[in-house]
């Protein structure tokens, strides 16, 4: 498989293209700046979500509402029973208020940069808490900090949209492009994102993660963590369908499901917009309830947990 499929890929963009304020576009990699005011209001709701999890888990401690957050409470914060090692945040019922407040403002964003009106379907939105520091669990099958796709975890969509909001911009994400020749089962799952690296000739560095920005980037852009021993980065993500697409499987012909035998889930997007408005999504278990399930969990098996396994109720 040559080139001319990430041609394709590119393709599927052009709607935004037309429609939307591209300030860098690398064919499978789109970039664009958001006004002040509505990532002002992202990152305040982001950091309550933060904040109120920190006091509600940790009953007995006193925290101060600062901007140094993130620094003053670093290891509280890595410590929270609904952050796993990649970093997913998952809302609980404890804080279900907070994350519906996030997905409003995330859906404000869609709106005005005339992002949504080009989408046939989303996933929830994750906010994602990246450790800085390299720990025992870089070595994990799927970790973040080796090169991937997001293909490669059986995601079914196009791109995930990700805006990079509150930390330190040193731990960034690595955005990089495949050249050359490209295997035809790039775009199905693997094993380890180890076994990914064989399934392409080359790659040309892209950039990284800017804050400020919504980026999107399809399943053909290969991407990685990068921690320097610096401090907690926070952004929010989630997976796309594109208009017009039905995603990167049907694309390339293969309906492949999860590690828990179920399709990733998307809903139509009308219904997603409409989160933190006339819509409120909740939780399915409490923060000490996680913390029961996962306190002597080792995380060394191949992860199937999802933002969706933790809505509902």
């Amino acid at each position: 498989m040559e080139l001319t499929t990430l041609k394709s890929r590119s393709s599927v963009y052009n709607h935004f293209r037309d429609d939307c304020n591209i300030e860098t576009d690398y064919g499978i990699y789109l970039d664009v700046k958001l006004n002040d005011i509505d990532f002002d209001k992202l990152k305040i709701a982001v950091k309550n979500y933060i904040f109120k999890t920190l006091e509600l888990f940790y009953s007995d401690k006193d925290f101060v509402d600062s901007d140094n957050f993130l620094v003053d409470y670093e290891d509280d914060i890595l410590s929270l029973p609904n952050r796993t090692p990649n970093g997913a945040f998952y809302p609980k019922k404890d804080n279900i208020n907070e994350y519906n407040i996030v997905q409003k403002e995330v859906n404000n964003i869609l709106m005005n940069e005339r992002i949504g009106k080009n989408l046939k379907a989303a996933a929830n939105v994750t906010v994602r808490v990246m450790d800085g520091k390299l720990n025992r669990f870089k070595s994990r099958m799927y970790s973040t900090t080796k090169l991937h796709s997001d293909a490669w975890v059986g995601h079914e969509g196009d791109a995930v949209f990700t805006i990079g909001v509150l930390g330190d911009e040193k731990t960034t994400l690595e955005f990089n492009k495949p050249t050359g020749k490209i295997a035809k089962k790039f775009f199905e799952p693997v094993d380890n994102f180890d076994d990914g690296i064989r399934l392409f000739e080359s790659m040309e560095f892209i950039g990284n993660l800017k804050f400020g920005y919504a980026t999107i980037f399809d399943h053909g852009c290969l991407h990685r963590t990068v921690k320097l021993g610096d401090g907690i980065r926070v952004s929010v993500e989630f997976g796309i369908i594109v208009k017009d697409s039905d995603g990167i499987r049907n694309n390339y012909g293969k309906n492949i499901v999860n590690s828990k035998g179920k399709s990733l889930p998307y809903e139509n997007i009308d219904d997603i917009l409409k989160i933190g408005k006339n819509r409120f999504v909740g939780a399915t278990e409490t923060l000490q309830e996680c913390y029961e399930r996962f306190k002597n969990h080792s995380y060394d098996e191949k992860p199937t947990s999802h933002i969706s396994d933790n809505l509902g109720g």
